[in-house]
């Protein structure tokens, strides 16, 4: 990689706190000042990137020190203190050209590049992962929507082999039936007590007597 490419300018933008740990937020700019990408970092592996410097045996900038009798991290003033001292610091070493051509500079950028790729990476995919899981859960709302759908009428559904039998044993069984009716009704004709003869209703009584005589 060319050096004009890592020819980065430096700044700390903010702090977060988690739990105990506090994070500072590092904004790596171009040479036309356009952002290339972020990452957070612990005041601890700032200050071993800058022990690290060290070793170039050249005048570096005023890394922020600690406080001995008081913890920084359960302060919010001094952490936001810290935040402003480490923003100054990166700022005044970016201004170094020898900093900027030396192998702890660049691995330094190149190692922040692959932790903002990595956690760039890891939210696309909770972000897929997340729309896959409401893909999938409107295919189960789809799915038991279907089979709550209500039923046809049955009235129109063709008849089952068990309704055609019953059918057919009703119609079997219809024609004695009105046979036992038929006979039921000749035989009350029989026994009717009024007769027609000629047009005219004589009571069969009246009969049997002319007939007698």
């Amino acid at each position: 990689m060319q050096d004009n490419v890592l020819d980065f300018v430096i700044t700390v933008s903010q702090s977060q706190k988690t739990e105990q740990t506090v994070y500072y937020q590092l904004n790596f700019f171009n040479q036309k000042n356009q952002l290339v990408f972020s990452n957070q970092q612990r005041y601890s592996e700032l200050k071993k990137f800058h022990q690290a410097l060290e070793t170039l045996k050249i005048t570096l900038p005023s890394f922020p020190g600690t406080h001995w009798w008081k913890s920084v991290n359960s302060d919010p003033d001094l952490i936001e203190e810290r935040k402003q001292l480490l923003d100054q610091y990166f700022r005044s070493l970016t201004c170094s050209k020898i900093v900027r051509d030396s192998l702890i500079f660049k691995n330094f950028i190149l190692s922040a590049q692959k932790e903002a790729e990595k956690k760039l990476l890891k939210e696309q995919r909770e972000k897929a992962k997340k729309a896959e899981g409401l893909a999938n859960q409107n295919k189960r709302r789809l799915k038991t929507a279907k089979y709550q759908t209500p039923a046809t009428n049955p009235v129109n559904l063709p008849p089952t082999p068990g309704e055609l039998k019953e059918r057919s044993q009703s119609l079997e069984h219809k024609p004695s039936s009105c046979k036992i009716e038929k006979e039921n009704g000749k035989g009350s004709k029989l026994q009717s007590p009024i007769l027609n003869f000629g047009g005219s209703k004589i009571f069969r009584g009246i009969l049997s007597n002319t007939a007698k005589q």
